[in-house]
């Protein structure tokens, strides 16, 4: 599929049709002072979609939006060729140039940007249940760039470049084999990541998690939750409380807001609360400050409470 194929008025367009029905329901930055260009070259090994993408579009977002028109759950796995770019999600920002490969969940937001006009990336479309196999705890590798340095990023491009080559010289009994491969090389570059490699925690510091977790989320109400009053409501003192969460992804007072703004997000988007205001929300869910609320809540969600509150009750009225 090219925008050659067609009018000059008409490519942006036509370009954007093309990605969603080939990855995901997208947004689109064009570039700026040019007509935008782009080639798809497709191929399909066994449970293996692999594409070849030429473009000068400047960057993709994947929005809260778009995943509401539509349940994709792939995983992307996208191999740099030619340019650099940059892709964003679940907070981790991955650097990639010509030979790194990165990989992300359509059903979650994320960004890719593009420093150069020209890119050129092969991206490989797989379901999670084929990755879930070979890599454990797949949404904290998201966004993060395996090097071409790695011996599996060079194995994956030798091999995409021989399929785009001879896939259709591949006898089909052999195509799961060729699939599996695939999946087990990528699986193979992921596992070679730190995160990929932490510790798994003790049987009793899982069991502390677990009960300050219960406890955070049982008292999320009360303004006065804090490191200190959960140390004391678990008989444990606040230094170990904080050495608990060294291992987690976020730390334990950052999640206490974080749950917060959570369940203010899910009061504010339900039309049975449409007429309670938004600081009596706020500050039933352990708030105390309204400006600190709203600004929180745009650092979280890139949107201020009310704009939220708007969309998702203007969406649900429209179902």
């Amino acid at each position: 599929m090219t925008t050659a194929s067609v009018p000059q008025r008409q490519r942006l367009e036509y370009w954007l049709e093309m990605v969603c029905s080939t990855y995901c329901h997208l947004e689109c930055d064009p570039p700026e002072d040019m007509q935008i260009f782009g080639d798809i070259r497709f191929g399909q090994v066994g449970a293996v979609q692999f594409t070849e993408l030429l473009s000068n579009c400047r960057g993709v977002r994947r929005t809260q939006e778009r995943i509401r028109s539509s349940d994709e759950d792939d995983y992307l796995v996208l191999v740099q060729r030619e340019g650099s770019a940059v892709m964003q999600q679940d907070g981790r920002t991955a650097i990639l140039n010509p030979g790194d490969f990165v990989f992300h969940a359509c059903s979650r937001p994320y960004e890719l940007h593009f420093d150069q006009p020209r890119h050129h990336l092969n991206v490989l479309r797989l379901k999670r249940s084929q990755l879930e196999n070979h890599v454990g705890d797949l949404d904290e590798l998201t966004a993060t760039t395996v090097s071409r340095q790695e011996v599996a990023s060079q194995l994956l491009l030798s091999m995409i470049e021989t399929l785009h080559r001879n896939a259709d010289q591949l006898h089909p009994s052999s195509a799961p084999g060729v699939s599996d491969a695939i999946t087990s090389i990528i699986g193979a570059g992921l596992r070679s990541l730190p995160k990929a490699n932490l510790r798994k925690t003790s049987n009793l510091t899982a069991y502390h998690l677990a009960r300050i977790k219960a406890h955070v989320q049982k008292h999320l109400h009360d303004p006065n939750l804090s490191v200190g009053s959960i140390a004391s409501a678990m008989q444990l003192s606040p230094d170990h409380v904080c050495k608990l969460f060294r291992g987690e992804p976020t730390p334990l007072s950052r999640l206490i807001w974080r749950m917060r703004l959570d369940a203010c997000r899910r009061d504010l988007a339900d039309p049975r609360q449409a007429t309670r205001s938004m600081s009596d929300i706020a500050f039933s869910w352990g708030f105390n400050d309204a400006a600190h609320f709203s600004r929180t809540f745009r650092e979280r969600l890139g949107m201020s409470p009310r704009q939220w509150r708007n969309q998702e009750l203007l969406a649900k009225n429209n179902k």
